[in-house]
C-alpha cells in the first residue's frame, strides 16, 4: 500500500524525495529547500563559481538562487554550469 506525504508526516516520518544534480542521485528529506540547501547536498558542496538550474522539461531550465525556495518532489532534476558572473567568486576547486 503507498503511502502519501500527509500519511508519512502524521506517522512522524519524514518524507523522502529522489533527485538529481549533475545526474547524480539523492535522498533529501524536506519538501521545501532553498537553493543555498541544494547547493549542499553534493559533497563537496556546489561551489559559487557555478549556477544552479531546474531542469524544467518542454519549459527553459530556472536558475536556482541560493534564497529561492524549491518545492521538492521525487525525480526532480537539477544541473550546473560556471557561472555566467563571476564577481566575487573564488576559483573552482
Amino acid at each position: 500500500m503507498a503511502t502519501s506525504e500527509a500519511d508519512t508526516a502524521a506517522e512522524g516520518r519524514k518524507p523522502s524525495f529522489r533527485i538529481q544534480i549533475d545526474r547524480v542521485h539523492y535522498t533529501v528529506h524536506a519538501e521545501e529547500m532553498t537553493g543555498a540547501e541544494l547547493r549542499r547536498v553534493p559533497d563537496p558542496p556546489i561551489p559559487a563559481s557555478r549556477d544552479l538550474y531546474e531542469v524544467r522539461p518542454g519549459e527553459q531550465d530556472l536558475l536556482i538562487g541560493d534564497d529561492d525556495v524549491v518545492r521538492i518532489r521525487d525525480g526532480l532534476r537539477f544541473f550546473t554550469a560556471r557561472t555566467t558572473s563571476t564577481q566575487g567568486a573564488g576559483p573552482e576547486p
